[in-house]
């Protein structure tokens, strides 16, 4: 998290909670916060990333799933994310590229560590190129998704 009077880009979870009116300073201020409207926070997230969904395709679904830490879109987001990578200059066969997507969507939405090796017939390097082109992808979607959504939602209300 960033500080208070930091320049630093803040994280993601600070931006979607931004989008519920919430303020990113960690001490309770007597219950104040910069919401203008009575919209449930739960809603207004997903009001607003579903503003993204018409411009943005599954960028807003991965900003969901990354914001809330569910699989809720999981099967839809790595599959379209593994056609995506066909124009990646690897060597890859389909399967490949889908078990990669899937690995980039652990490693982002559940910051876990991967725990499958890459396959035997791909290089070390082929195979590393195309987990970091996979996952790049992901945050770059989301990213793009939640810039999206807070455009459109300021536009909106």
């Amino acid at each position: 998290m960033s500080l208070l009077y930091s320049t630093d880009r803040p994280e993601f979870l600070e931006r979607v909670a931004s989008l519920a009116g919430r303020t990113a300073y960690r001490v309770p201020e007597g219950a104040r916060g910069t919401k203008q409207d009575q919209l449930p926070d739960a809603h207004a997230i997903a009001a607003a990333l579903g503003f993204a969904r018409a411009t943005n395709g599954i960028g807003a679904d991965i900003a969901y799933c990354w914001a809330t830490g569910t699989d809720a879109y999981k099967e839809r987001a790595t599959r379209e994310l593994s056609v995506a990578l066909r124009c990646h200059a690897t060597r890859t066969q389909g399967h490949q590229r889908l078990a990669a997507a899937q690995i980039a969507w652990d490693v982002l939405i559940h910051n876990r560590r991967p725990t499958t090796g890459r396959p035997a017939d791909v290089r070390q390097a082929d195979w590393d190129r195309l987990l970091l082109a996979a996952i790049a992808s992901l945050q770059s979607l989301a990213w793009t998704a939640l810039d999206d959504a807070e455009r459109a939602y300021r536009k909106a209300g």
